[in-house]
């Protein structure tokens, strides 16, 4: 996960909600659905709110944080809504209603979790074990190979891409990792971040913070 700093709700939602107190989420246009979706997009940088894969308006959902089920009087609350992947068995479609103790708009979520050059990740807390497990990130390689695998790739093709081979990064320098760590927190022309990114990210911060 990253750390996703909520914005203003588009202004189309705004109007339609002043228009009619009544309206719940299930009865949005279609095309408000899709810009309530490409808001949370542009705000994570084209990346899942989990998982961190790219994603785009046709291949995401709009995801409540905080379940319908279980808050509905936060259904259109914009602050309650990420954009997910829509992989199966994992991020939104993976948890389902059940409840996120860790969620990534809590700034925790990017020191809680931590992410492995294998592609595997794993809770530091027990909310963050709960939440990993709920969103099927991939906490064992039988839970969610293809993440898993994917993961892994991609972040092998983001070492290449700046530093070379993987195997030849050294991870004693800490200024090639502070470098390293920098670059993949700058967005694209696009205001894009590359897919997996804050998972490299994450992976050189706990390299970073060794006893």
């Amino acid at each position: 996960m990253r750390k996703i700093d909520k914005g203003m709700e588009p202004q189309s939602l705004t109007r339609l909600k002043r228009s009619d107190n009544t309206i719940s989420y299930r009865d949005l246009p279609p095309e408000e659905s899709r810009s309530i979706r490409a808001s949370c997009i542009s705000e994570q940088y084209g990346l899942c709110a989990y998982c961190c894969q790219s994603i785009t308006i046709d291949n995401a959902h709009n995801e409540h944080v905080e379940a319908q089920d279980r808050a509905p009087n936060r259904a259109l609350d914009f602050s309650n809504i990420v954009a997910s992947c829509q992989r199966a068995h994992q991020c939104g479609h993976g948890r389902g209603t059940q409840p996120l103790p860790l969620t990534p708009l809590m700034a925790e979520c990017e020191t809680e979790l931590k992410f492995y050059l294998s592609g595997l990740v794993t809770g530091h807390t027990e909310r963050a074990q709960v939440s990993i497990e709920a969103l099927n990130l991939g906490h064992t390689e039988e839970s969610n190979r293809g993440l898993v695998g994917a993961r892994k790739q991609l972040v092998d093709a983001l070492i290449y891409s700046q530093s070379g081979p993987p195997e030849d990064l050294r991870f004693e320098d800490e200024e090639i990792l502070e470098l390293l760590m920098d670059v993949l927190k700058v967005p694209d022309a696009e205001q894009c971040l590359q897919p997996f990114s804050p998972v490299l990210v994450n992976v050189i911060h706990h390299l970073l913070t060794l006893p």
